[in-house]
């Protein structure tokens, strides 16, 4: 299974996951905050990528991929923070503006201009419009929303997408 493929099987299955009273906080929330470099994750904070770094982990798993001394998994805190760690990867991802010879694929990492990330579950329609399972939202597409959410977004709200490469 491509790496691409197992971030999505892996996000589908946390779909409905929310958080305990706007707290930042949960049994299974505390677990995403878990995969990253912060330090106490049963403190209260932003964990959209916290949750993309936890399904990371996860897909690495079922895909088989291992790290290396040149690819290592994502374990920030902060969406826009993920543009940097794919550009010091080994070419194991891709980094770039979505633009029509390049949309999003299924199993891109998005970041969003609004200090938000999600991982695409579909192409972008003719509108350019897709589909994004995303962690630390809410019904109404927040960045501060309390659960796991797939999610309709635009290409225009795209601040870059990270593809895996492998």
């Amino acid at each position: 299974m491509k790496l691409s493929e197992a971030l999505i099987a892996v996000a589908r299955k946390e779909i409905g996951v929310t958080e305990i009273a706007g707290t930042n906080c949960g049994p299974r929330v505390n677990q995403y905050k878990a995969a990253t470099w912060m330090d106490n994750p049963k403190q209260g904070w932003p964990w959209c990528a916290a949750f993309v770094c936890w399904c990371f982990r996860e897909a690495l798993k079922l895909s088989g991929v291992r790290e290396t001394a040149t690819f290592n998994r994502p374990q920030t805190a902060g969406a826009w923070d993920f543009e940097n760690w794919s550009l010091k990867q080994d070419g194991s991802t891709s980094t770039g503006r979505p633009v029509r010879a390049d949309m999003i694929r299924p199993g891109d990492i998005v970041i969003y201009h609004f200090s938000h990330i999600g991982i695409a579950v579909s192409v972008c329609d003719a509108a350019g419009s897709f589909q994004a399972i995303e962690g630390n939202t809410d019904k109404e597409g927040s960045r501060e929303g309390g659960g796991v959410f797939q999610k309709r977004r635009n290409v225009s709200q795209v601040r870059c997408r990270i593809r895996p490469a492998i």
